[in-house]
């Protein structure tokens, strides 16, 4: 029966020694089949994972990254005469799920910035409306001029650098969202991205708006009137070459005790607010292992680095 259900079932000792695994388990965790009374010590399991099936980490629904799929785990101790005996932990499959949620946060996310890009237009136009109501017709010409020039050098910033178009125009609605924070978003000196093929380009696009989001929660959160918040990208790779995606920003950073953690599902150091967090990343951390690359940080710069998915199958890890 227990090998008959989706859901994966691990079951372990008082001394930690797998007691039984069913095939789904088996799938999820990518165990050998014959892991029956071997020490979790002993099986290649990430320490994520093993914190869990240990219950070093609790709480319901843990999800967990393996491979380039995100399982969601729930522990729970056994007892015998108030004497611990062991513990059964059950898993399913969470990656369609978690990317359909990302794919309605991708949504939400473009109307946002559409918004923003609107207000910010909308505030211009006021600004010329009351100029030529005032017969500044001199300032108003001088205002057209001004705008219109750093919206064509940011453009041109931007497309000389990153010579992949949507990853471009992402940045570039970017940078009118983080206006409307009171942030900056630039890009860095030293980005050079060539081209890259399609289902690069998508990936690029997802941790990079992930990224770039989280950093401007992080930033505008700690700025003030004496700090003004900023992000700053840096990209480089392409024909053909691994992509590196660099994204630093103004704010504190992540302590070096929680570097591990910022990437595992529903884990955040930012208030919840009524809201869901701890997604982006995780999203970030499965995109980059199933391109065959990581997703890391120190302080607060994260580093992605992507291979080309059809280069990195026909390699094979």
């Amino acid at each position: 029966m227990l090998h008959g259900l989706k859901e994966g079932v691990l079951g372990l000792d008082a001394d930690d020694r797998v007691t039984l695994v069913n095939d789904a388990a088996v799938r999820l965790l990518d165990l050998p089949p014959d892991s029956v009374g071997t020490d979790l010590a002993d099986l290649d399991v990430p320490d994520g994972l093993r914190d869990v099936l240990l219950g070093r980490v609790r709480g319901r629904d843990t999800v967990v990254a393996i491979g380039d799929r995100l399982v969601a785990l729930n522990r729970m101790p056994l007892e015998t005469e108030g004497r611990s005996v062991g513990s059964v932990t059950t898993m399913r499959d969470r990656t369609d799920l978690v990317e359909l949620q990302h794919e309605l946060d991708a949504s939400r996310t473009t109307t946002d910035t559409l918004r923003a890009q609107a207000h910010e237009f909308a505030n211009r136009l006021h600004v010329i409306s009351g100029l030529l109501e005032l017969s500044e017709y001199d300032e108003a010409a001088r205002y057209v001029s001004q705008i219109g020039g750093a919206r064509a050098r940011l453009s041109a910033r931007v497309t000389e650098r990153i010579r992949d178009p949507s990853l471009a125009a992402l940045l570039i609605a970017k940078a009118s969202l983080a206006a409307e924070q009171g942030a900056q978003l630039r890009v860095a000196p030293t980005a050079d991205l060539g081209p890259v093929s399609e289902e690069l380009a998508a990936d690029l696009a997802t941790v990079v708006a992930n990224l770039v989001d989280n950093a401007l929660d992080a930033a505008t959160q700690t700025a003030g009137p004496d700090r003004r918040a900023w992000v700053e990208v840096d990209v480089a790779g392409g024909h053909g070459a691994p992509v590196r995606v660099s994204v630093r920003d103004s704010g504190p950073g992540v302590p070096s005790e929680l570097a591990d953690r910022v990437f595992q599902h529903g884990f955040t150091t930012k208030g919840a607010a009524g809201r869901k967090r701890g997604l982006g990343l995780a999203i970030v951390a499965l995109v980059c292992a199933r391109c065959g690359g990581e997703a890391t940080v120190s302080g607060s710069e994260f580093t992605a680095v992507l291979h080309d998915r059809h280069d990195h199958e026909e390699k094979g890890p």
